[in-house]
């Protein structure tokens, strides 16, 4: 590996200072031939041949620019020669992809990119990618999250660090100025291509470069460097939030309820984080945006029992016991519908389609399974005058317990039974008697008692 001419720059963050991992772990630059990541491959491999460290870059195109494009792939390949390094190239057809996922040009090759860099990470245990954000596409970024109404992580502007299937995205440049990436370009005697789309302002970012940034920095020069200050005390004051916000739910979560008193009661910064980890972690990631966490809180606030709010990504927002909490609303499988059933139950199995059950039955207790969510009940057969059926949970459905008449969707809230189980769950009936209900019980009626001669067993198995 040649060692380019001189050090790197003071503002430069070692990026095994970002991830913790050896100085001697290999590396890999994002490198698109342009003026910042042409300046980061330098910085990088004279960092990287101080520490021993191997240096990797890869390449996208994405099929976009044409010659253009092509020209500057070529372009990629005689520097990773100049540099000794070995390059890793990939060639997209981003517009066609964009067309197909319904994406924008933008969102369908920054996805097309990572996808690559995930894919070598993986095959040759890579687990630093080093990117070429600087402090001027922080600028950017945090005018453009303020014009979009965003939260306090979104004004923090770019992270130093991200996870990414495979390692970790850092930024070493990210508190260099653009004018001093194109100085130290300059003075070291990096060539580097130009990409004819960085002047469309058709494009957000672009717009913002080249219209907002300008301006601005002829109001406040340096605007750049004071928002790199601001990311950085804005990122302490979050995760000092963030920290607090962990804390009150390792306090007071229940799975994923809290209670509404205690969420009211606490600070709404902290409340609202609260929110959206229990979201985050159900959802498998997603976040919120600003709408649904003022909902949430609302929701919270009126705590009315049963209440709820449906959420991106199959989740919803329920009051249930004086707690606010989430639970995922699956879609059903594809052969039931929930529609109103009645079936005549037989012995042996019984399979409702309609809810994705089978209901089995038996006169002895033994060889019934037992899954995740299946349940036995026991019932007096003596007392059965006329067919067993199962049929949909209807309005008003009430089972005689403990000498009382009670209401099934009352003792459905009190035992917790998951919302989206509810609908899934039969009445088994004799006639117009509800004999039992799964999860629930057996009516008085049809208990087993020292005097029953003959049981009859129930097995209730619910698929997921």
């Amino acid at each position: 590996m040649n060692n380019p001419s001189i050090g790197t720059p003071k503002k430069f963050i070692p990026p095994h200072t970002l991830t913790g991992l050896p100085e001697s772990s290999s590396l890999l630059v994002a490198y698109s031939g342009g003026a910042d990541s042409g300046a980061l491959l330098h910085m990088v491999i004279t960092y990287a041949k101080e520490h021993g460290a191997k240096v990797y870059a890869a390449h996208v195109n994405h099929g976009i620019r044409g010659a253009e494009a092509d020209r500057d792939e070529e372009f990629c390949r005689a520097t990773a020669e100049k540099y000794g390094i070995e390059l890793f190239t990939l060639r997209a057809d981003v517009p066609k992809i964009a067309a197909t996922e319904q994406k924008s040009i933008e969102t369908a090759a920054r996805d097309v990119r990572y996808a690559f860099f995930s894919d070598i990470m993986k095959k040759h245990a890579i687990k630093t990618l080093c990117v070429a954000h600087n402090a001027d596409d922080n600028l950017e970024t945090i005018i453009f999250n303020i014009a979009r109404g965003s939260a306090l992580g979104g004004v923090c502007g770019i992270p130093l660090t991200r996870d990414i299937d495979g390692g970790t995205v850092v930024r070493p440049m990210l508190s260099i100025s653009k004018a001093d990436i194109l100085e130290y370009c300059s003075v070291n005697n990096i060539k580097y291509v130009t990409d004819s789309t960085n002047t469309d302002t058709d494009y957000t970012r672009n717009r913002i470069r080249a219209k907002i940034i300008p301006e601005l920095k002829a109001i406040a020069p340096g605007a750049e460097n004071a928002a790199a200050r601001l990311s950085d005390s804005l990122r302490a004051d979050a995760l000092c939030l963030d920290s607090m916000s962990e804390w009150f739910l390792s306090e007071t979560r229940n799975g994923y309820f809290v209670e509404t008193e205690k969420l009211c009661g606490s600070p709404s910064a902290i409340a609202t984080r609260a929110l959206m980890m229990l979201y985050s972690e159900i959802s498998g990631g997603a976040s919120l945006e600003y709408d649904h966490v003022k909902a949430l809180m609302l929701l919270a606030e009126k705590a009315i029992p049963h209440s709820s709010l449906d959420l991106p990504h199959g989740v919803r927002a329920v009051i249930e016991d004086g707690s606010l909490g989430f639970v995922t609303t699956p879609k059903p499988p594809k052969n039931y519908d929930l529609a109103p059933f009645s079936h005549e139950l037989s012995m042996g199995e019984n399979q409702i389609d309609e809810i994705g059950a089978i209901i089995t039955l038996k006169n002895e207790q033994k060889n019934i399974n037992v899954y995740k969510k299946s349940m036995n009940l026991a019932i007096d057969f003596d007392k059965i005058l006329g067919g067993l059926h199962a049929r949909e949970r209807q309005a008003g459905d009430k089972i005689k317990m403990g000498g009382m008449s009670k209401s099934i969707k009352k003792l459905m809230c009190e035992k917790k039974i998951p919302l989206d189980l509810r609908p899934r769950i039969p009445i088994l009936c004799v006639g117009d008697e509800i004999v039992a209900v799964p999860h629930i019980g057996v009516s008085d009626n049809f208990k087993v008692t020292q005097s029953t001669k003959n049981k009859l067993f129930i097995n209730f198995d619910i698929s997921q």
